[in-house]
């Protein structure tokens, strides 16, 4: 990941080394579930979605949820791969993000 544009880490400890589980896209929804490194499962959940930018994420193990800069009112965020060189990517575009734990 290029530092350049980088705010900051969303979310909580528990996301880095998490494996996403499913991505779920419905009109300007967008979920994420992922299995945290505790094995407690963690749904993060994204309103007023422009754009979500994808390649075969389930089973991606997360660095981190990062935060980096676009244009306001949107934030985008990006589901960092741990593994560098895999193809595997998860980035989402929206307004807001919470996250829901089972």
């Amino acid at each position: 990941m290029n530092d350049e544009g980088f705010i900051g880490y969303v979310g909580i400890a528990d996301l880095h080394d998490a494996v996403v589980l499913r991505v779920s896209v419905q009109d300007k929804k967008a979920e994420v579930a992922v299995r945290g490194y505790s094995g407690r499962e963690h749904v993060i959940v994204f309103e007023g979605v422009d754009q979500v930018e994808q390649n075969a994420p389930e089973g991606m193990l997360l660095y981190s949820l990062s935060e980096m800069r676009t244009q306001p009112p949107l934030r985008k965020f990006v589901f960092v791969n741990s593994q560098e060189n895999h193809p595997a990517f998860l980035s989402v575009l929206a307004k807001d993000c919470r996250i829901r734990s089972k």
